[in-house]
């Protein structure tokens, strides 16, 4: 016959070795989990996508550069071309002309100067994020 001190040492033994397994099982899904962060940065990284997708990444990025120069540059009213020089035609072209064209490239500039900064910014906030979650001994 078992006494109650028989029990309570096998209900305290059968505690440890499921706190024993729990703690395994802790160590594997963090050892999965940094290998699954390793492989979704490695995979989503700009430089691995580019690499798999070389044609799409320029054919993407030359859409978008003609999306935004559009965008920026407004419509411009076609001018018939004229068969013959005139005098007119020989003269400076006016100031307000000068000015919106020298406008639009320096908001081109801005907006290529403020594009490379903020995916600078983008990259290196991702990957602290990646080191932080990665690097903190879960």
């Amino acid at each position: 016959m078992t006494t109650k001190n028989d029990t309570l040492h096998g209900i305290q033994a059968r505690i440890e070795e499921l706190q024993r397994t729990i703690a395994e099982k802790e160590k594997q899904i963090k050892a999965r989990t940094r290998n699954l962060k390793e492989d979704i940065a490695e995979e989503l990284s700009p430089e691995e996508i580019v690499k798999k997708h070389p044609f799409l990444a320029a054919g993407t990025t030359f859409t978008a550069g003609l999306i935004i120069t559009k965008s920026l540059g407004g419509r411009r009213k076609s001018q018939p071309v004229a068969k013959s020089p005139e005098p007119s035609a020989l003269q400076p072209e006016p100031t307000a002309s000068r000015r919106k064209g020298v406008m639009y490239t320096i908001g081109l500039d801005v907006f290529h100067s403020l594009k490379d900064i903020g995916f600078k910014y983008l990259q290196g906030y991702v990957e602290n994020k990646f080191r932080k979650t990665g690097g903190s001994g879960d």
